[in-house]
């Protein structure tokens, strides 16, 4: 923590310069006394001070031009005479002539030419005044020395520099005058001092040299522009296609190549625009994601290139800069050593010989560097992004030596509903300011390089753009492998050694390298950024100012937390290094030959063996073989995933629909398995293979990893108010400036340095990181609970979750599904004429008919991995109860075996086509092993099956039958059947549809879902918080809404009305559920109110109603009376996620795998995931329980009231000190240094940590914290305790000048050196202030402790308690006990030891130094010590029964019934 003698934080570099620079024309020169009393004039009874007795006081010298004008005769012995210094010596030598006080001490330089001939009478010596009254000392002293010289009429002399003596008998004037000395004008400068001559040879030398440079700059760049290079175009304008969002590779002619446009929108011109085609040329879904991405990113309207080439002249001039801001720094340290004596050859007791000796013009010297320095860090740390490339030449982007990519990105607003007339317009302040130094745009300046062919490209935020000499752009590049299955298959032989070395020039090395400075680096980024340069800027007037010892122990906490942030940064940047980056040893096929070599030099189009326990370094297709891979890390899916080889058809290749078939960057294999035989449709090989498809950022990892090192800029509500508050605390700091001018009378230097003290104290430079604190803790504990965090900035978020979706299966429910039992057909195969009926349910699989045993048995995508069956939970539990078991080497893709006793024989999986979401249904080709029969098994929900299977197939009560067990809370799967007459060779050129036309369905596959534990309890808990509960799920609507009423998301007895869409009619038609009526008009239902004021009923749509709905904006109305989401893919669950934001912060909890894209979309996001550094989204429970989501609000609610509390701490905290400042200039007094070291080391950094230190509740509060910095509870808190303090300080001073040992006894500042501020401690007004600001230092810490609704409650925190009451029992011995060491150390309470002794004190046995007060001490009468403690007590009380009362209490509860606030009204 940084303060600024005497107390303060510093405030920012921009406002020191500028009102450093206007200072100087509101100073006045004065007395320093209080402006609305005269200083010891009037006792407490209103009479005067009585006046002090028996005064020994000197007098002037009267000073005349002729001896004879002296008012008493001139005699001295007679072997003396009458010297210039008025004594009589036996010789009048120059050196005694010399200390003539007629001069008053001034160089003889400075006499006024009237002051030159003065002499003095003879000295007067010592007068004695009976009774001498402080406020008249000046005339009674003049009165005195009168009467001893015999001066019988005192306006025969007046006084030296208002009047001078008459030059003759005759002339006009006083006779002569009293040498009561003005002060000596200061001395200035003749700026031929070395010290000048270096200052304005460094300064002046360095400007022109700027000025050169700059000339030089604009003619070459002029030249530049008018030379040689083209002129410059718009952006996609005059192209030679004529399409302004055309973009294609022209330079490098490779089938496949496509790229991303990023344009020189100037061509060849100097300025140049970075723009995303809209046209892609990509037909490959993978590769269009990536372009889409990039798209999104860089666009013609927020990028810019410009080219900038070295000059060795620029070079330089940029280093001089650097060496001119230290040879600045080190100058002010000369400044500063010089202020205290110790420059070198300095003599003893010597100072300011710098400025001649007069301290006063080494001051305002230091204030001009200071101001001066503090301009340069701010111009240079304003335009740190540019001001490099202001030394390099401007040039087009590919002849430079670098490229200087501007971004511009718009920062996402959250809670931006909670906005306000007075946000709004200082956020377009801000956003106005921030255009005019050039902060709208990003800046980033790239290293042109050269590949070994000599083509240019640079690396923008770990991703290559390549010039393109065809059309002069800069793009990514990527790589079409193909558009149909086939064709990656066909690309098995891997490529060329020359075509993978185009391609690695194109695309750059397959790995993201995190950049991690080491720990010095680390250091200087932490000490240079604004806030670093803002407090060293202020430590350097700490120890100019007589306040170095407290300038070391502030120095010492910040360097302590520099340090603590560094090392936090540091080690989350290596976690995340270690994440990203990734170099291993994999066999690559090239140029027909298997080469060992690192994953750092695959590019697309490469193939390379997959081996068991390989880490996935890219993206790739799976050719041939089959894999089992572990994606927990980067879709949070806790379940080994299988992998399928893709066929080789013209099936249509895409990036969703083929995730089965792809392996990604980041993943773990747990198993290989090569195909040796196939029917044709797979490649076979001895090898596992994998095509590489993605590489770097283009691959999932990638794009992950990317946005984490690059994230869009995220203002919460609070950032937005925050820069109000900091609007509204510097005019508080420009008032108190203006107080403290105005109150305190004192010189000009002394004026400036504690009026920027004061405005510093207003604004605390830990203000942003207070609103942080809380989030770290929130972190710290979060993981002690197995939920980890990489974004902690989302902690506040989730602080203000308002809506918290939920995925069904696995989520909700249970991981795995428990079978339940089989609903089979009796005819399923009979002749189309036949009438299908339904069995009876059977909860016995073997008691079934032999086809659908056959089925369930083969109809599935599980291998077994060392005795661990792998695969879809609902296959692997489908599979356990068949019975049945997987064969080891089988023929085919998979053989089967029945139990032992079966009739039935082993099975050879010959086809198998993946269950694709799109399709939602899987199948298999088997053949009988007995009989050679092809089998034909398609499973997949049960509108799908219904869709694809003969209508005579299908039994009339299909519809009622499904929709009863999904009532009941089941998972139904539909299984149809048919034979395939065709020989096993001729199954690889039958398509999947083909395949699976014509089948006849046979029976349902039940299975139940059921509720994990905690389910109920924790949707309870989340809607006891104010969180609405919402379901999304690629189930069906009735098992959703089923268990929806189950867990309590649905309230009971609530009607349910189902949406549909309805295919004859194209429009969604709504269905009672519960008496299973159609429902024409859902309005009648939303009218009904219920009990908690919301429609009674609640609403239920299908994934194709969703979309209709959405597509034709009737969706938004119905949005937040819709409880279920059913049968929604994984990009409809996204856009119901997006839809929900809208509305108020929105969670998504999921397992990963179909919700990675919504739990990425969500505001906050937590993935039930066991891997610890799981990047699908900000927030992953390893512990997979529901109740996951109830301890992130938990936590994060505490986060954020804990960030809150600290903020409302450092705000007390400095209107405190301002309050006390304002009060101090008025007395023109200060507290002692011991004390500020006290208050800045111990009770605000004690306070500050330990206010952390409060346990989170134990559930969930029913109002949500507040996150707006304006809001009621924040200001009625804060400025509810300022005022009471206010109040009592004020009811302090009145009491304390009506007490008769204070009146009288003032503190006169005006016979101290101003500048020595600690100095001005010694006496009663700072012994008072300082008891009673300092309990109120103690107890702001305190006061922020309650609010026990999202925390515990305050005596929860022992370390808190123990620190408050430390304090409080250290301050008050020393207030109440007699004089000790410690109330000695800290200069109150004490004094002289010779006075203690006669107050009947002890003689102390310590050193105590001499007080700086006419009285030598101040200690206070007993009665008033404990009058001053009880108004302390009295204060500290009232200000927590503010906060409990009011703030917290009964009175906040009245008014918020009152007066309720807008909020979001949710039916929960």
């Amino acid at each position: 923590m940084v303060r600024l003698p005497p107390g303060g934080h510093p405030r920012g570099p921009r406002s020191i310069g500028a009102t450093a620079a206007l200072l100087p024309l509101f100073f006045a020169s004065a007395a320093a006394k209080p402006l609305w009393n005269t200083v010891n004039r009037w006792a407490a009874d209103g009479s005067s001070c009585p006046p002090e007795l028996n005064q020994v006081r000197s007098c002037p010298a009267i000073c005349v031009y002729d001896l004879g004008s002296c008012p008493q005769q001139v005699s001295c012995p007679s072997n003396q005479q009458l010297c210039h210094d008025g004594l009589c010596h036996s010789e009048c030598t120059d050196e005694i002539n010399a200390a003539n006080p007629c001069y008053c001490g001034w160089k003889h330089s400075k006499l006024p030419s009237a002051a030159i001939d003065l002499v003095p009478c003879p000295i007067l010596g010592n007068v004695t005044i009976a009774e001498l009254y402080s406020w008249e000392a000046k005339k009674e002293i003049r009165d005195a020395c009168a009467a001893k010289a015999d001066i019988s009429n005192q306006s025969d002399f007046g006084t030296w520099g208002t009047h001078w003596p008459r030059h003759t008998a005759s002339g006009s004037g006083p006779l002569g005058v009293w040498s009561e000395c003005p002060k000596q004008p200061q001395t200035m400068y003749s700026f031929h001092e070395p010290m000048w001559i270096a200052v304005f040879t460094v300064l002046f030398g360095y400007v022109g040299l700027l000025g050169i440079w700059y000339s030089f700059k604009r003619i070459s760049e002029e030249s530049i522009r008018r030379g040689w290079l083209p002129a410059s175009r718009d952006v996609g304008s005059g192209s030679s296609t004529g399409s302004a969002e055309k973009a294609r590779i022209g330079s490098v002619h490779e089938p496949g190549l496509n790229t991303t446009s990023a344009k020189n929108g100037s061509a060849s011109g100097v300025d140049s625009i970075m723009s995303a085609s809209a046209d892609k040329q990509v037909a490959s879904g993978a590769a269009a994601n990536t372009e889409d991405e990039l798209a999104s990113d860089l666009t013609s309207d927020n990028t810019r290139l410009s080219g900038y080439r070295n000059s060795i002249f620029g070079t330089a001039m940029a280093w001089l800069l650097f060496f001119l801001a230290l040879v600045w720094l080190c100058y002010l340290f000369a400044l500063t050593a010089d202020f205290y004596g110790s420059l070198p050859n300095t003599p003893a007791g010597g100072a300011c010989i710098l400025s001649h000796g007069d301290c006063v013009l080494g001051n305002q010297t230091f204030i001009f560097m200071w101001c001066l320095f503090v301009f340069m860090v701010v111009t240079v740390n304003v335009t740190r992004h540019r001001l490099r490339n202001f030394f390099r030449v401007k040039t087009a982007p590919q002849h430079g030596d670098y490229v200087c990519v501007e971004h511009r990105i718009e920062p996402q607003i959250m809670l931006e509903n909670e906005r306000s007339f007075l946000v709004d317009h200082v956020r377009r302040g801000a956003e106005k300011l921030k255009w005019l130094i050039g902060w709208d745009w990003t800046v980033t300046t790239c290293p042109l390089n050269k590949t070994a062919q000599g083509r240019k490209y640079f690396t923008y935020q770990c991703t290559r753009f390549v010039h393109d000499e065809s059309d002069d752009q800069f793009a990514p590049f990527t790589f079409d492998l193909g558009h149909k299955n086939s064709d990656f298959v066909s690309k098995a032989g891997g490529l060329s050694a020359e075509l993978a070395e185009t391609r690695a020039e194109l695309i750059g090395p397959n790995f993201i390298e995190v950049y991690v400075p080491n720990w010095f680096f680390a250091f200087v980024r932490q000490i240079t950024s604004f806030i670093a340069l803002y407090q060293s800027l202020s430590l350097l007037l700490f120890f100019y100012d007589f306040y170095w010892q407290v300038g070391l122990v502030d120095m010492s906490v910040i360097l302590l937390a520099f340090t603590f942030n560094m090392v936090v940064r540091k080690l989350s940047e290596e976690r995340l290094k270690r994440m990203a980056e990734q170099d291993d040893q994999v066999m690559v096929r090239r140029s027909g030959q298997w080469a060992e070599m690192s994953t750092r030099n695959l590019v697309p189009g490469d193939v390379i063996q997959l081996t068991t326990g390989m880490h996935m370094s890219c993206d790739c297709v799976l050719i041939c073989g089959n894999a089992v891979v572990d994606e927990a890390s980067l879709t949070g899916e806790a379940l080994p995933v299988r992998k399928f080889p893709l066929r080789i058809d013209d099936t249509p290749f895409d990036a969703a629909a083929n995730k089965n078939n792809q392996l990604y960057s980041g993943t773990i294999i747990s198993q290989v398995q090569p195909i040796l035989h196939s029917a044709g449709d797979f490649l076979t090989d001895s090898s596992v293979l994998g095509l590489v498809h993605r590489t770097g950022t283009a691959s999932d990892k990638g794009r992950l990893v990317r946005k984490i090192l690059f994230p869009q800029p995220i203002s919460f509500i609070f950032d937005e108010q925050l820069k109000v508050v900091l609007t509204i605390l510097v005019c508080y700091a420009l008032f108190c400036m203006g107080m403290a001018i105005y109150f305190y009378k004192g010189s000009r230097v002394a004026t400036w340095f504690y009026g920027m003290f004061c405005m510093l104290q207003a604004i605390s430079p830990l203000l942003p990181a207070g609103l942080v604190a809380g989030q770290s803790m929130a972190a710290h504990r979060l993981k002690k609970k197995r939920i980890f965090c990489v974004d902690p900035q989302r902690i506040m978020m989730a602080g203000k979750v308002q809506i918290f979706c939920f995925d069904k299966t696995g989520t909700l429910t249970k991981e795995g599904l428990e079978f339940y039992g089989g609903k089979t057909v009796s005819s399923s195969s009979a002749a189309e004429s036949s009438v299908a009926a339904f069995d009876m349910f059977s909860g016995d699989l073997p008691s079934s008919g032999e086809l659908f045993q056959l089925g369930v048995a083969s109809c599935h995508a599980v291998t077994d991995l060392n005795g661990q069956l792998i695969g879809n939970p609902v296959d692997i539990e489908q599979f356990r109860a068949s019975k049945w078991s997987l064969a080891d080497s089988p023929t085919y893709l998979d053989k089967i075996t029945p139990p032992e006793g079966s009739r039935l024989g082993s099975l050879h999986v010959v086809r198998r086509f993946e269950f694709v979401h799109a399709r939602a249904s899987m199948s298999v080709a088997v053949q009988e092993e007995s009989t050679g029969k092809i089998h034909v098994f398609v499973k997949g929900s049960f509108e799908r099956i219904k869709s694809i299977s003969r209508p005579g197939s299908v039994p009339s009560d299909y519809d009622k039958a499904c929709a009863e067990l999904a009532r009941e809370g089941c998972y139904v799967l539909s299984i149809a059947h048919k034979v395939l007459d065709v020989h096993i060779d001729q199954l690889k050129n039958l398509s999947q549809d083909d395949i699976e036309s014509g089948c006849n369905f046979i029976g349902l596959l039940v299975f139940k879902n059921m509720l994990k534990p905690d389910t109920e309890q924790a949707i309870a808990d989340l809607k006891g918080g104010s969180t609405r509960t919402v379901m999304i799920t690629g189930d069906t609507a009735l098992t959703g809404i089923y268990i929806s009423r189950q867990c309590g998301m649905i309230p009971p007895n609530n009607a349910v009305l189902l949406g549909d869409m309805d295919s004859k009619t194209g429009r969604v038609s709504w269905t009672n559920v519960d008496s299973d009526e159609p429902v024409e008009d859902i309005s009648p239902y939303l009218a009904q109110i219920g009990p908690d004021g919301f429609p009674a009923a609640e609403l239920a749509v299908t994934g194709t109603a969703f979309q209709h709905l959405d597509a034709s904006d009737q969706l938004r109305p119905l949005l937040l009376n819709t409880r279920v989401f059913a049968r929604m893919k994984p990009n409809d669950k996204v856009r119901c996620v997006q839809l929900h934001m809208e509305h108020g912060v929105t969670a998504m909890c999921g397992d990963g795998g179909n919700d990675c894209g919504a739990l990425r979309a969500a505001h906050v996001g937590l993935a039930l995931s066991d891997a610890e550094a799981s990047i699908v989204s900000p927030f992953a429970s390893s512990n997979r329980s529901i109740m996951s989501c109830v301890e992130l609000l938990i936590q994060s609610r505490a986060g954020l009231a804990t960030s809150f509390a600290n903020y409302r701490a450092l705000v007390l905290y400095g209107t405190t000190m301002t309050m006390q400042k304002l009060i101090s200039f008025y007395h023109a007094d200060s507290m002692s240094q011991p004390i500020w070291m006290v208050i800045d080391s111990l009770v605000a950094t004690s306070m500050a940590i330990t206010v952390t230190f409060l346990p989170p509740a134990t559930k969930l509060a029913k109002y949500r914290p507040t996150a707006r910095l304006l809001g009621p509870e924040i200001m009625s808190s804060v400025l509810g305790v300022v005022a009471i303090n206010w109040c009592f300080m004020a009811c302090v001073w009145v009491w304390t000048y009506r007490q008769s040992f204070f009146r009288c006894k003032e503190f006169d500042s005006s016979t101290v050196d101003l500048m020595k501020w600690y100095l001005l401690g010694d006496n009663y007004e700072a012994a008072i202030m300082t008891y009673v600001v300092m309990y109120q230092f103690i107890n702001n810490g305190f006061l922020v402790n309650y609010g026990y609704r999202h925390r515990r409650s305050w005596f929860f925190n022992p370390a808190l308690l123990g620190v408050w009451a430390m304090l409080i029992i250290m301050i008050s011995y020393a207030q109440l006990a007699p004089p000790s060491r410690l109330s000695c150390t800290f200069r109150i309470n004490c004094g002289d030891p010779d006075v203690l002794v006669s107050l009947g004190f002890k003689r102390p046995t310590w050193y105590i130094e001499k007080y700086n007060s006419p009285i030598g001490n101040n200690v206070l009468p007993d009665y008033a010590k404990w009058t001053l403690w009880g108004y302390s007590i009295a204060n500290m009380a009232a200000s927590n029964l503010w906060q409990i009362v009011v703030v917290y209490g009964p009175v906040r509860t009245y008014l918020r019934k009152k007066f309720p606030l807008r909020r979001l009204k949710l039916k929960l």
